[in-house]
């Protein structure tokens, strides 16, 4: 197979289909499972996304890979819903933050509680331990490359 960014032939290793695939299949269901949540998966990475602290709006929608029109749509969205809120930029009086309200804070996780309760039932077979661990171990790793993020941890 050759490889399209670099033009050598590799072999791809069958695992990382499998991967890949397994993220495809998972983000179907976690979109079923937002809907019933009331809750699009774009508005979740935002919720994500200021649980690190306050954001500008363009910097949430580089950060969730949109375009700045359709963040607008979701930021307005949110803000109605009680979800985010707009807060006076302190370095930029021109500007404002949006930050987290407690009700996006709930809402963060409670939609995580929802996937964390749906995963177990594809652990049925095999080390499920072991299986946390590995998924644990990429989470980490994906996390800590990701540009200017801070670490996330998972509340009690």
């Amino acid at each position: 197979m050759t490889n399209k960014r670099n033009g050598t032939t590799e072999e791809i290793d069958r695992r990382l289909i499998l991967m890949a695939r397994t993220v495809v299949v998972l983000f179907r269901q976690f979109e079923q499972i937002a809907r019933e949540m009331e809750i699009t998966i774009p508005q979740y990475r935002f919720l994500l996304f200021l649980k690190r602290g306050p954001k500008r709006a363009g910097e949430l929608a580089v950060e969730a890979a949109i375009r700045k029109p359709t963040a607008s749509g979701l930021i307005a969205d949110m803000e109605k819903r009680g979800l985010i809120a707009r807060a006076p930029d302190k370095d930029d009086g021109r500007s404002v933050r949006l930050t987290l309200t407690k009700k996006g804070l709930t809402k963060h996780r409670e939609f995580e509680e929802a996937l964390a309760r749906y995963l177990p039932s594809l652990l049925d077979e095999g080390d499920a331990d072991a299986m946390l661990d590995a998924f644990s171990e990429l989470a980490y790793i994906i996390d800590s490359k990701r540009e200017g993020a801070g670490p996330l941890e998972v509340e009690d």
